[in-house]
């Protein structure tokens, strides 16, 4: 039979925990709560920056989890606001994709925001040495899908896609790069016909640097997936050939 213990924290039960083991979401939560205090043996991360803001979050549930990262839906406690907790696992020291690289990415998302895209407003290190991106949670259908369920008109979804197009580029004006983008990370909020494009998940990256090819092949593939049937051909340099290139080929 499995041995569980309890959270000190929570009372939460988990598997294979030591008697005074916090559960991963106190662990992530003294990360991120700057006035928490270290106990079970955890001190709170330092903050990446002293100039952003340091208010505490509660985690809430995972939304995503992968190899590198796990994606959390977290409130944050002084405003209620609802927020995404990306943790990244980092590489050790001595690359740009290092912790130093990490905090200096962190400065320019907080630094850039744009009408199309869920804005980045913290970051923090975690006790086990992770970087953790907080950014404003956007609720909304997957774009590729909310033009499916509502059968839209060629013409409709290029001027979605073109509005996605527009994010990136203004990001690449800033010296801002996505890195992962991919349909999956591009939702429509809002309400019905008047819903708007938001590009989630700008972060960082372990392992590499991301680059304006690495976003320009995720705009294909969203592209595609939201029905744009252009010919193969020599991979587009940039956001904007890559948005002239899907002006035909709608389905």
């Amino acid at each position: 039979m499995t041995e569980t213990s309890r959270c000190p924290r929570c009372g939460t039960h988990s598997a294979g925990a030591g008697e005074r083991s916090l559960c991963p979401a106190c662990l992530l939560g003294l990360a991120l709560d700057p006035g928490a205090e270290a106990d079970a043996d955890v001190e709170a991360g330092p903050d990446v920056d002293p100039s952003l803001p340091g208010p505490a979050y509660r985690v809430l549930t995972v939304l995503s989890s992968e190899p590198d990262r796990t994606t959390y839906l977290a409130e944050q406690d002084d405003t209620r606001r609802m927020v995404t907790l990306d943790v990244v696992s980092i590489p050790p020291a001595g690359g740009p994709d290092s912790l130093a690289g990490c905090r200096e990415r962190l400065r320019a998302l907080v630094r850039w925001s744009a009408r199309g895209a869920a804005r980045v407003i913290d970051g923090r290190v975690t006790p086990s040495g992770d970087f953790c991106v907080v950014s404003v949670y956007v609720r909304g259908q997957r774009l590729d899908r909310y033009c499916e369920a509502r059968h839209m008109a060629p013409g409709a979804r290029e001027r979605l896609f073109s509005a996605v197009c527009d994010t990136m580029a203004d990001a690449h004006r800033h010296g801002v790069y996505h890195g992962r983008l991919r349909p999956d990370l591009v939702v429509a909020a809002g309400s019905g016909d008047a819903a708007r494009p938001i590009v989630l998940g700008f972060s960082v990256t372990p392992g590499r640097v991301p680059t304006a090819a690495d976003d320009v092949a995720g705009l294909e593939a969203i592209a595609r997936a939201m029905g744009w049937r252009g010919a193969d051909g020599p991979p587009c340099a940039s956001v904007a050939g890559i948005r002239d290139a899907a002006h035909i080929g709608w389905a």
